[in-house]
């Protein structure tokens, strides 16, 4: 079925005129619509519907959203069956209907309604989603222009992604939970969501908030993340994404010390001792049982650590062996603050690692008589951290895999290299992948690995959890 230029050009100019009300609001979103830019948009006298909303796409919905009611008049109303993708433009001229998710990935016009019996996704900018009916779904992830003339109702929830287009709703807007995030989302009718995170919310405030109506597997208080994907593909399993009744909220703990943390401690007097460009606000760890004080400017004051009555490293520190391999390893980490503590012992001699995530770190170590007493040094170590800090193998708990870089700057040029323990496998950014029958013999494999390391030079740089484009991040 063609459009007949001649034919629909003067149609447009009729049905501009009765255009009024809350649809001529939302046409109106992205400018007023114009007869003009349809013409523009006829390449040739007669067009396939596919081919104008082609010609139309990508661009402002103002356009598109005017040809699908001029479309709606002139075209002979035939319902579809939706499957899967849409990957290809396509104009269905009555209703539309998807047993299932659906994913669409071009332009769709659906000149009636559009109902999908699972979650409905679409994927900007080359998604445009016009629907000139109803629009009903279990759930919406949106990151394109999606126009919608009728009613929205979304069973479950609806999520914005990105803030380069919009979710324009000339009718009611209903759903159970709307966010925002930072997509514009406009609705000229009248919105009816239980819960509703508007634009410009921060991932704190939405995780803080989600704890009170969705179930604890879907959000992270100390990451400030909701899980999207987890939550979408629940709704779409017909699993249950939010709690039977509302539950008390959720904060996140503070990065920096409390004032019952630092109650008793002269911070300002210890700032003082630890550098002259030291300063009390520097503080990122306090231990009031114990006096401990870590002082730490990331970029300009490198870590300090006050362990009650001296700062550690101040004299020179013993050699390492570097052809030992651990005699024991401990690895602490602290959610607050994003800081860590790896202990080691080589025989007599304890190594201690200390900074945050993705960060700076100093390395301090500690020379003793017998391996005996730098055993019991290190199980001193492990009794004073453990209840702030959580003991940790090979994840971080609700962040991700525990990753050690190393970095060898001897040679003509720097060197990095990493490793994590994924399950029962070790992987290495070397490309090595060696799979163990359990988790013991593969962290075991991991001390003959970082030894081997340090015998060609390298030392520790960092640990993280959540390193950008490395292993923990593939």
């Amino acid at each position: 079925m063609l459009l007949s230029q001649n034919e629909f050009l003067p149609r447009a100019e009729a049905v501009r005129a009765r255009l009024e009300g809350a649809i001529l609001e939302a046409l109106s979103h992205h400018g007023e619509p114009s007869v003009s830019d349809l013409a523009g948009a006829f390449r040739d006298p007669r067009m396939e519907p596919a081919q104008l909303v082609e010609a139309l796409c990508p661009g402002p919905l103002s356009p598109i959203g005017f040809a699908a009611l001029v479309m709606r008049e002139l075209l002979a109303p035939e319902d579809a069956v939706l499957e899967g993708t849409v990957s290809e433009a396509r104009v269905i001229t009555g209703n539309a209907r998807a047993a299932g998710s659906l994913r669409v990935t071009a332009p769709l016009v659906v000149l009636g309604d559009l109902e999908v019996a699972g979650v409905l996704e679409d994927c900007g900018p080359d998604s445009t989603v016009v629907v000139v009916g109803r629009c009903t779904a279990w759930g919406l992830q949106t990151s394109g222009n999606f126009l919608v003339l009728g009613d929205l109702v979304v069973r479950d929830a609806i999520q914005g992604i990105y803030n380069d287009d919009s979710l324009i709703v000339a009718g009611d807007l209903t759903t159970r939970f709307l966010d925002e995030n930072d997509h514009d989302v406009t609705c000229y009718g009248e919105v009816h969501a239980e819960q509703h995170l508007e634009n410009g919310r921060s991932g704190e405030d939405a995780a803080s908030l989600a704890s009170t109506f969705l179930r604890p597997e879907l959000w992270n208080i100390d990451l400030g993340e909701l899980h999207h994907d987890v939550l979408f593909e629940r709704i779409q399993k017909g699993q249950p994404v939010f709690t039977d009744t509302l539950q008390p909220r959720q904060v996140r703990e503070p990065d920096e010390p409390t004032a019952e943390e630092l109650e008793g401690l002269d911070i300002e007097g210890i700032a003082a001792q630890a550098s002259k460009n030291a300063r009390a606000s520097d503080v990122v760890y306090a231990q009031r049982k114990t006096g401990e004080v870590w002082l730490m400017r990331p970029g300009s004051l490198p870590l300090h650590i006050f362990d009650g009555k001296q700062f550690l490293g101040q004299g020179t520190p013993p050699e390492l062996d570097v052809k030992q391999r651990a005699s024991e390893r401990v690895t602490f980490w602290r959610k607050r603050g994003d800081l860590f503590l790896e202990i080691e012992r080589f025989g007599a001699v304890v190594q201690l690692h200390a900074g945050y995530n993705n960060g700076s770190m100093r390395t301090f170590r500690f020379q003793f008589e017998t391996p005996d007493a730098a055993a019991r040094e290190l199980r001193r170590l492990e009794a004073r951290y453990e209840g702030d800090f959580l003991r940790v193998t090979t994840v971080v708990p609700g962040r991700g895999p525990l990753e050690r870089e190393l970095a060898n700057y001897g040679g003509p040029k720097s060197e990095y290299t990493s490793a994590i323990v994924d399950g029962t496998t070790l992987v290495t950014r070397d490309g090595e992948r060696q799979r163990f029958d359990d988790e013991s013999s593969a962290l075991s494999a991991l001390e003959d690995w970082i030894a081997g390391k340090r015998q060609a030079g390298f030392d520790l740089k960092i640990l993280e959890w959540k390193p950008f484009g490395l292993l923990g991040g593939r």
